[in-house]
């Protein structure tokens, strides 16, 4: 099909011009990048934070024990992609069977945010690494604080939906 202008599609049939042929170099392939500049300087920054901490893991060997970051590298990502990933998934999938569509994508963040803060709560509530010679070492009471926040995103959530609700309500 014959792509016209505005102008070409106004004149009469015999006074349209020729379709183009494209210039023999169309096949060639495109080398612009297709990430913005912002991009470009995180990947260097970032970059360059991870040459920083393998140069420092590996200068000083003996305070980090490579192969045990290397064990343990390696085991959060065995946790992450058998255990983790798996449960999201699974736990994604029964909030979309049994929720409303207006409510799924506020009720799958949500839940992933708790996740997110109970991975990182969780060694502090369970004190792992307390030392009972130094009370400072975990001094706050950490089961009452997740309890908080996650009491925090759920509030927000069930804000968000109520004025969902009140506002599909209306005309």
């Amino acid at each position: 099909m014959i792509r016209r202008t505005t102008d070409e599609a106004s004149r009469p049939p015999t006074e349209r011009t020729p379709p183009q042929l494209p210039p023999p170099h169309a096949d060639a392939p495109d080398h612009t990048s297709t990430y913005g500049p912002l991009f470009w300087v995180a990947l260097v920054v970032g970059g360059a934070f991870m040459v920083f901490g393998l140069l420092t893991l590996f200068s000083k060997a003996a305070a980090t024990q490579p192969l045990n970051f290397a064990v343990f590298f390696v085991g959060l990502a065995l946790v992450h992609d058998l255990l983790l990933a798996p449960a999201a998934i699974i736990v994604a999938t029964g909030v979309r069977r049994v929720s409303p569509r207006m409510s799924r994508g506020l009720l799958c963040g949500s839940l992933a945010i708790s996740a997110i803060i109970v991975a990182f709560a969780l060694p502090m509530v369970l004190r792992w690494g307390d030392q009972p010679d130094n009370p400072s070492f975990l001094p706050r009471d950490y089961s009452f604080g997740l309890a908080f926040v996650l009491a925090v995103v759920w509030g927000l959530a069930a804000a968000v939906l109520v004025d969902r609700r009140r506002r599909r309500g209306r005309p």
